[in-house]
Formats: structure tokens, C-alpha cells, sequence
């Protein structure tokens, strides 16, 4: 009470001995304060630095993790921008091979119906020349069909000279006269086996 007194104003009770007493006492206690006061202000100070230093170190973690932040999301944006660039070049080269492959079934149509056309386009020179070989093949046929008329006259000849010079019944004869188209039917069936 007595130090408040005395920093407030003093009371008007108080002797003057209390106040001499009370003098000393205040200014050793000032002067304790003043030391304590001096000694506390650089921790205060420090404490400060302390504070100020864990503000700043703070602020510069969270800047930190900002620019980390910041980072990563660039980093995903350039991710994407590649995906689609990719994306964009794979759409663009099958976009250009959808193309070739129109050129080229074109051009095989042009070609086909070029061909088609050209087929048209052979002089008569060139067809007979073409056919040669059904030709030959039919006058092979042709041959064979005269040969096989010619056996006949043959055959048929020496069968009416028999059949004349002999003396043979009806029936005989004509079991004679119907052997010889059997026998050229079994004759091709065997060659056909063979």
C-alpha cells in the first residue's frame, strides 16, 4: 500500500518517519525494479526476437508450402497440356491415315474402273489373240469328233462286209449290230477310269 501511496501521491496520514522509511525502502525498490526491469527487458527483447523470428519462420513455411503448392499445380497443368498435345498429335496423325487410306481406296477404285474401261478398250487383233487357246482347244475337239466318225465308217464297213458274207439270223444280226455302240461305251468308261 505504502508503495502506491508514494506513486500515487501519499497519504495525508503518514508521518514523515514512515515516509523516510518508506523513501529508502521505495527507492531500493525502485532501484531493484529498475535492475529487474533492465534485466527482464532484454529477455522481453529476446522473447520478441523469439516471437518475430517464429512469425517470420512460419510465414516462410507457409510460402513454402505455397510455392509448393503453386508447383505441383503448374506441374499438373503442364501434365495436362502434354496429355493434350498428345492426345491432339495422336487425332491428328489418325486423322491423316484415314485420309491416305481414302487416297488410296480411290485411286484403287480409279484403277479398277481405268481397268474395266481398258477392258473394252482391246482391238480385235488383241481378242482373237487372247482366245487362241480356245480356239485350239475347239479344233482339237473337232479332230476327235472326225476321228471317231471315221472308226465308225471303219467299223461299220467291215461289219456290213461280215454280216453280208455270212449267213446269220436275225437276231444274231442284231445282237452284232448292237455290240459295236456297247463296245464304244465300255471303251470310254475305261479310259474314264484310267
Amino acid at each position: 500500500m505504502t508503495e502506491l501511496n508514494l506513486l500515487y501521491g501519499g497519504d495525508e496520514n503518514i508521518s514523515s518517519e514512515s515516509m523516510e522509511k518508506n523513501d529508502n525502502t521505495y527507492s531500493s525498490q525502485l532501484s531493484g525494479n529498475k535492475i529487474h526491469n533492465m534485466s527482464s527487458k532484454p529477455d522481453t527483447l529476446h522473447d520478441d526476437k523469439e516471437v518475430q523470428s517464429n512469425q517470420q519462420s512460419q510465414k516462410q513455411s507457409q510460402q513454402a508450402k505455397q510455392n509448393q503448392q503453386n508447383q505441383q499445380q503448374m506441374e499438373q497443368q503442364y501434365q495436362q497440356q502434354q496429355f493434350q498435345i498428345q492426345q491432339n498429335q495422336y487425332q491428328q496423325q489418325q486423322n491423316q491415315y484415314m485420309q491416305i487410306q481414302k487416297q488410296h481406296i480411290n485411286k484403287v477404285q480409279s484403277n479398277e474402273h481405268s481397268f474395266a474401261n481398258k477392258k473394252y478398250e482391246y482391238s480385235f487383233l488383241d481378242r482373237m489373240n487372247m482366245k487362241k487357246a480356245d480356239v485350239i482347244k475347239l479344233a482339237l475337239f473337232s479332230l476327235v469328233i472326225v476321228l471317231g466318225i471315221s472308226i465308225d465308217r471303219v467299223i461299220t464297213n467291215y461289219i456290213s462286209k461280215y454280216i453280208g458274207d455270212n449267213f446269220l439270223t436275225d437276231t444274231q444280226e442284231l445282237l452284232l449290230r448292237f455290240s459295236y455302240p456297247v463296245s464304244i461305251f465300255l471303251l470310254l468308261w475305261i479310259f474314264k477310269a484310267l
